[in-house]
């Protein structure tokens, strides 16, 4: 007796060269863009590679020297993640990567607004190109890693006679 699912077989659908195109672009884009980001301003007078990563979870926009313990070693950390995430043909590491960037971005975008006595906008007027440009990153990298994901597709089995 043959079931339902024994009469198809399944195929892997990447979605063409376009798509693939697409994917390898908006990844390449959203990488380059964590590393410049790392380097920018985050806060008057505080560049992403200086700015301690307690900034993420404390109201404290401390120096730090060594890039490693750093705001922009973090987003250069997840710039690897995103090119890691080129091998995987579904690309769900490209849109973790895209999902670490954006929580980087609220987390501290929420110290951000603590420091500056929960006044949005002075925090929103302050926040410099190095911030804004991971929540940019982070956006692209989740599109990329849509642009990559595989849909399976059930063909029916030739019949044998």
């Amino acid at each position: 007796m043959m079931h339902e699912t024994d009469a198809y077989e399944a195929e892997l659908e990447t979605g063409g060269p376009g798509r693939q195109f697409g994917r390898l672009l908006a990844t390449l884009m959203g990488a380059a863009a964590l590393v410049v980001a790392a380097f920018l301003d985050w806060v008057p007078f505080r560049a992403g590679d200086k700015l301690t990563v307690r900034a993420l979870v404390q109201a404290d926009f401390g120096a730090r020297g060594d890039l490693v313990k750093t705001v922009g070693g973090l987003s250069i950390l997840i710039a690897l993640l995103a090119l890691i995430g080129l091998v995987d043909r579904t690309g769900w590491i490209t849109r973790l990567a895209g999902a670490a960037a954006l929580v980087v971005f609220v987390m501290f975008a929420v110290e951000a607004y603590r420091f500056y006595g929960q006044h949005l906008g002075t925090a929103a007027r302050d926040l410099r190109a190095g911030a804004w440009l991971v929540l940019a990153a982070g956006l692209v990298l989740l599109v990329g890693g849509i642009l990559g994901s595989s849909t399976v597709v059930r063909v029916p089995k030739a019949v044998e006679q």
